[in-house]
């Protein structure tokens, strides 16, 4: 039977993006966040379990996340990073149950449901389907920012229609961009700079029956000469701070930019970056600890 090597360590909320990045680098296959120990007072902890191959040198990997978990504390003394890295392995059944289990369909809004690829659509739904294999860290709709942005699409597509070009910046799984043309968008222009990313979208886009209307690309947004009357991007904060520019120059007047991956100490200075009168503000969504903003161009 196929086994698997499975390192999980608990961190504070704010660190989990960074250890998870981290395991993902070194060659996680998959990365699982369980977020909120009950057990564990405020500040909220995050238990993180990255799957990796048998082959793989496990206790290389625990004493390089170690190492790191010890940089992280230099830098951010605040947070309690002292939890030990638990090194187990794992046989294939494990590791699918495990996998699974944190993949239920998940309803979104009022127009969506995303489901894994072993899932069914539920039962007379009026539901759009949105059919994601979580088996990469990239956007499943689980976590608070992919929800943010899928809910200001639906929003922004009901009150206006959908569009008829839309940029989807950073596209990952492609999930966003397959909301968009579920809801009726007929040119949609997917971008990411890692080619991991594009190949994973490109079999979610096959997954649920997409052949055309999408158009993957790697080429920086820079080079872009259209414009769009949306534009989604759920970057970082930093990210939209440098990007700033040319998502003006992109966005057709009238038109509206949704920014998210924004945590809510970081959301001033990013809606510093797209001030009035250039932008105009219409919606502000708060999941969890992380802030999206829907911006119209002036």
């Amino acid at each position: 039977m196929e086994r698997w090597l499975c390192l999980s360590v608990t961190v504070p909320h704010e660190a989990v993006e960074a250890v998870s990045n981290f395991l993902m680098e070194r060659g996680s296959l998959g990365v699982i966040e369980d977020e909120r120990d009950p057990a564990v007072p405020q500040p909220p902890t995050t238990t993180v379990q990255a799957f990796f191959a048998a082959d793989s040198p496990g206790l290389a990997l625990r004493s390089a996340l170690h190492r790191y978990l010890d940089q992280l504390a230099q830098l951010f003394p605040q947070l309690d990073l002292s939890h030990p890295v638990q090194l187990r392995t794992l046989n294939s059944q494990s590791w699918q149950d495990r996998w699974r289990e944190h993949f239920p369909p998940l309803e979104v809004g009022s127009r969506f449901v995303v489901l894994p690829p072993w899932e069914t659509a539920p039962a007379q739904t009026r539901r759009e389907c949105l059919v994601i294999n979580p088996s990469m860290a990239f956007g499943t709709g689980h976590h608070a920012t992919t929800r943010s942005c899928l809910e200001a699409i639906e929003a922004l597509c009901l009150a206006h229609g959908a569009p008829v070009r839309a940029l989807d910046l950073g596209t990952g799984s492609g999930i966003l961009s397959i909301a968009l043309a579920r809801l009726g968008c007929p040119d949609i222009w997917a971008l990411d700079t890692d080619p991991v990313a594009l190949d994973e979208a490109r079999k979610n886009l096959a997954a649920n029956r997409i052949t055309s209307g999408v158009r993957l690309s790697a080429q920086p947004l820079e080079s872009l000469s259209l414009t769009f009357p949306l534009i989604v991007a759920n970057l970082f904060a930093q990210t939209l701070i440098e990007l700033a520019t040319p998502l003006t120059r992109a966005t057709t007047p009238g038109g509206h930019l949704i920014l998210s991956g924004i945590q809510t100490e970081q959301a001033a200075d990013v809606e510093a970056t797209f001030p009035a009168p250039v932008w105009r503000e219409q919606s502000r969504l708060v999941a969890d600890e992380w802030v999206s903003l829907v911006r119209q161009r002036v």
